[in-house]
């Protein structure tokens, strides 16, 4: 039986202007510092061609090794990625100014390739949209709060 993708399409603001929010986007070496949860992380930079492993650590015993191919790069405005590895699909941020600041848009659409996140990704549904959805919450506030003075 196939599974349907998790598919995120959240918009947040950021309280800063979009050149200091890509500052810290093309910051790549810098991101486990206010990502812990990004574990073994090898990405140095971010231009169209570059690859970059790590592995995700979810929470509990759940951990994900992905590999993030980037496609499109355009500086100050947005990212297109291809995923791999134990969760495959795309995924893109765009960077809007608003303002006050910058909307941050993510959307992604990601399948599950390990048989127990399929298996989970199956039957409990809502639990895996949930527990995406929370990554991705703790992600961005992690982001906030890092780019506050």
């Amino acid at each position: 039986m196939a599974v349907d993708p998790v598919l995120t399409d959240r918009t947040d603001a950021v309280a800063v202007a979009p050149a200091r929010l890509w500052a810290v986007l093309e910051d790549v070496r810098g991101y486990p510092t206010f990502w812990p949860w990004l574990r073994d992380f090898d990405g140095r930079e971010l231009r169209a061609g570059a690859a970059w492993r790590g592995v995700i650590d979810a929470g509990g015993p759940l951990r994900l090794g992905v590999v993030i191919h980037l496609e499109e790069v355009e500086p100050g405005r947005c990212v297109t990625a291809r995923i791999g590895g134990d969760l495959t699909g795309s995924a893109r941020v765009d960077l809007v100014p608003d303002g006050r600041g910058t909307g941050l848009r993510l959307t992604a659409s990601l399948l599950p390739e390990r048989a127990d996140l399929r298996a989970l990704t199956r039957w409990a549904r809502p639990l895996a949209q949930a527990s995406h959805d929370r990554v991705i919450a703790r992600a961005l506030a992690q982001l906030a709060r890092h780019l506050s003075p």
